[in-house]
């Protein structure tokens, strides 16, 4: 055999994995990607060290030593460096990780007592009406599980250097969006992916951050993408509540209260005539008011919502609640039916409490 030939044997048989076909994600190997650049580089090193070879036979003979091949092929392997390290370089860069902390840890960082106690009940509450619903429509039980997470500064931090790699998925619902927001990749509603429901093109090689407005749905949501199959999923901790608390730029303004409903005393809902519709949670026990039909606006889907909006453009709704956090769906369910179209005769607060802190 040739001794050129037996030169160039090691460097082809290096080159066959520049021809591999690239794995279609991030499951792809460090190992694999090695290799494909190895690969690309031995091609350049056969074919310069070919070429160099011909050009000293033809025109300077006398060169054709060892001496000199040498240098040029430490030479061409020193440029082939160059040329590989910013593809490796970029190709190993660091995962997004946020902090993994149980739940219960991230709302034990929050300084006001009152929210503390009462986002650890909620976590709490908002797992089991998930279940509830979940089973009414016969999808499989989701274990629930520890979520990675970041702070406002993290996120906003990390929103400036590596943007590129976050997928900043917003599922707060309309009225909220309308009031404030911040950079997002898309919106969705919560209650669609406690059904599984997930948004199409959702990647799987970006950081999913879900946000919300306290934290709570957003931890939830995130739950859901994870029992979905996606496996880089984190929250903003505090929500957006927390992230205009430190100060930190949105569009629009952060005035959380909206224009107040009418708001009639229990006698007039009790004779109103309009479609009556009580929006507490999933588990709530039925108020007695006639002809009241029970739909968890929070955990309830898209394709739920539609009788009700179809019904409020013939005929009036009464939102009903009597649940700090039903009277504050039923205000997002307001507004939108209004935006639809559609016919609102007020909310009804049994309490007579609840509204005082999200109305103006």
């Amino acid at each position: 055999m040739p001794r050129k030939v037996l030169l160039l044997l090691p460097l082809l048989l290096c080159a066959s994995p520049a021809f591999a076909i690239p794995p279609p994600d991030m499951i792809a190997s460090l190992w694999q990607t090695i290799l494909q650049m190895i690969g690309i580089a031995s091609v350049f090193l056969a074919g310069a060290w070919v070429a160099a070879r011909q050009f000293l036979s033809q025109h300077a003979p006398i060169l054709k030593r060892k001496i000199v091949f040498i240098p040029i092929l430490i030479g061409l392997l020193i440029l082939s460096g160059f040329a590989i390290s910013p593809l490796l370089a970029a190709t190993t860069t660091e995962p997004i990780k946020g902090e993994l902390l149980p739940i219960e840890t991230v709302v034990q960082r929050e300084k006001d007592t009152w929210v503390r106690d009462w986002k650890l009940k909620t976590v709490y509450e908002m797992e089991n009406e998930a279940r509830l619903t979940r089973a009414a429509k016969h999808l499989p039980v989701v274990q629930y599980q520890t979520i990675q997470s970041f702070t406002p500064k993290a996120l906003q931090n990390l929103l400036k250097t590596r943007g590129k790699d976050l997928y900043i998925l917003d599922i707060r619902e309309g009225m909220e969006l309308s009031k404030f927001s911040i950079r997002h990749d898309a919106v969705f509603r919560y209650g669609d992916l406690v059904h599984d429901l997930v948004p199409k093109d959702l990647p799987k090689d970006r950081m999913i951050v879900v946000l919300c407005h306290s934290g709570l749905r957003g931890y939830m949501g995130a739950q859901f993408l994870k029992h979905a199959g996606f496996e880089q999923v984190a929250f903003l901790q505090g929500g957006l509540a927390a992230w205009n608390q430190q100060g930190l730029p949105v569009v629009g303004s952060a005035d959380f209260k909206v224009k107040a409903p009418s708001q009639p005393s229990r006698k007039e809902a009790l004779t109103m005539d309009a479609y009556k519709v009580q929006v507490d949670p999933a588990g709530s026990s039925a108020m007695k008011l006639p002809n009241l039909v029970q739909l968890p606006y929070e955990t309830a889907a898209t394709t739920d919502l539609q009788p009700l909006l179809t019904i409020s453009k013939t005929k009036p709704v009464l939102v009903v609640c009597k649940e700090y956090g039903g009277c504050f769906q039923g205000l997002n369910l307001i507004w939108l039916i209004e935006q639809q179209g559609g016919k609102v005769a007020g909310l009804y607060d049994e309490t007579g409490q609840h509204l005082r802190g999200l109305i103006n």
